[in-house]
């Protein structure tokens, strides 16, 4: 009955047709170490069989394990789909032209803001700055001055020890009737200086340019711009409302 051994130095398999008598010991034909065998198991088949033509102290080295199986190649997948079918996260989609000329139609637009008419009171306003606040400037020293012409002219009538005669009185009347009517004069160009930087009133605007011509011609400058186009398309938007017109148009368009 075939037999099979292993060397406890190189821990090859050694194979015999007959098993080795207890207390014999045998070499490794592969290191050359002498052991005494201890049977691993008996050999079985054809092996045993074709053992048996062997000499009883030639000895076999046990053939080596087979060569593990290739491993299996994993299943081809489309470009567009992982394991199990499902698309890739990065794949590309490319779309119809159809679908190309529908999101052309669809992209919005940012041209919006050309329906409306911009506005002309902007504009008029900043021309109007300078001239408004020299006019403000001017009124301001004009009301001054009808303040110290009426105390003046009050002056003798109050701060007189002795009574003061028709004449004085006469004077003091003149000179105060010459203080309100220059504080008068003071309020309109100063109202005027506030409608022309508001762009508010025109007509009030170019009545208090007028009036600051006297006494320093400051008014000039403000008639000048207040017959610019442009000013005055500022004021007839101010006036007669910023978007009446197009109001207009948008309800003919419905």
């Amino acid at each position: 009955m075939a037999a099979s051994y292993t060397c406890p130095s190189c821990r090859a398999t050694l194979r015999t047709a007959q098993p080795v008598p207890a207390g014999k010991s045998i070499k490794c034909p592969k290191c050359g170490h002498g052991f005494a065998p201890v049977a691993a198991g008996a050999v079985t088949g054809t092996t045993a069989v074709s053992a048996e033509k062997k000499a009883p102290d030639v000895f076999k080295l046990a053939e080596d394990d087979p060569p593990p199986a290739p491993a299996a190649k994993p299943p081809a997948f489309k470009d567009d789909e992982e394991e199990g079918g499902r698309p890739k996260a990065y794949g590309v989609i490319i779309e119809s032209e159809e679908e190309l000329a529908k999101l052309e139609k669809n992209k919005p637009r940012f041209d919006i803001q050309d329906r409306f008419k911009k506005s002309a009171r902007g504009p008029a306003q900043a021309m109007l700055v300078f001239p408004s606040n020299l006019l403000t400037l001017e009124g301001l020293i004009v009301l001054v001055s009808a303040i110290g012409i009426f105390i003046y002219g009050m002056w003798p009538l109050v701060f007189n020890d002795a009574a003061p005669s028709d004449e004085e009185v006469e004077e003091a009347v003149i000179t105060m009737l010459l203080g309100v009517l220059v504080f008068g004069w003071s309020a309109l160009i100063l109202y005027g200086a506030s409608e022309m930087q508001q762009v508010g009133s025109y007509t009030w605007a170019f009545v208090g340019a007028i009036a600051g011509i006297v006494p320093f011609l400051v008014g000039l400058y403000g008639i000048v711009m207040l017959l610019n186009p442009k000013v005055r398309e500022g004021f007839e938007e101010a006036e007669g409302g910023p978007d009446e017109e197009d109001d207009e148009e948008e309800d003919e368009e419905e």
